[in-house]
């Protein structure tokens, strides 16, 4: 898996990190390019946590979005689900949890953050943190389920539209089984490794005058 996901994001990662160095209100955009093309490995899934505790765990995940729909319009949602109440979808936008059916207008998704040009398009790679804050998981231990993915939306259509689109054309999966002796050493099975090839490297710095006049 590791070959097609370097295949499918080569010329994405040029795209990304090759830019000319550049400065805006407030934003400075720095650019190095590097002597020869290097390549930049990452796992799609990892998990944080004390050894043996489930009380406070950090999930990250990398969604990779489908090359036909790369710089689309859309929303990414993260879902969670008991095996013991597999009927009940758990929506978060980072923050905190509503059930789908009590969302069915606006489904509520997880907020689409790309600090180059804040478009909210949806990117090759859509980086997905599950929370901000540590998270106490040791309730649902051999139950729970977290679920991620994604849906397209046209101009004028909400959530509600993506939502859908995501379920009736299947753009979801499961990263991660809440089970196992320990969270620590990570997720069990074959996790896919992801590696970008890139030319360059771009630095963003936000800088703000506290001392600026109104």
């Amino acid at each position: 898996m590791i070959f097609s996901i370097k295949k499918l994001l080569t010329s994405a990662a040029s795209i990304f990190l090759i830019a000319a160095a550049s400065s805006q209100a407030g934003i400075t955009v720095t650019t190095t390019e590097f002597a020869a093309p290097a390549e930049y490995c990452f796992p799609q899934t990892s998990l944080r946590s004390k050894f043996g505790k489930f009380d406070k765990v950090i999930l990250d995940h990398r969604l990779i979005i489908r090359k036909e729909d790369h710089f689309k319009t859309g929303d990414i949602f993260v879902g969670f689900r008991r095996k013991s109440q597999s009927d009940v979808l758990w929506l978060t936008d980072g923050v905190s949890w509503q059930n789908a059916a009590d969302d069915n207008d606006t489904p509520r998704a997880f907020p689409i953050y790309v600090p180059n040009n804040g478009d909210g398009k949806l990117q090759p790679i859509m980086s997905i943190t599950l929370s901000n804050e540590p998270i106490d998981v040791s309730a649902y231990i051999d139950d729970g389920e977290i679920w991620t993915g994604y849906g397209l939306r046209a101009e004028g259509e909400t959530r509600k539209e993506s939502f859908e689109d995501m379920m009736s054309n299947q753009r979801f999966e499961k990263i991660w089984e809440i089970t196992g002796f320990t969270p620590a050493i990570g997720l069990q099975g074959t996790q896919p490794t992801i590696c970008l090839t890139a030319t360059g490297m771009k630095e963003i710095v936000l800088t703000v005058d506290v001392f600026a006049k109104p």
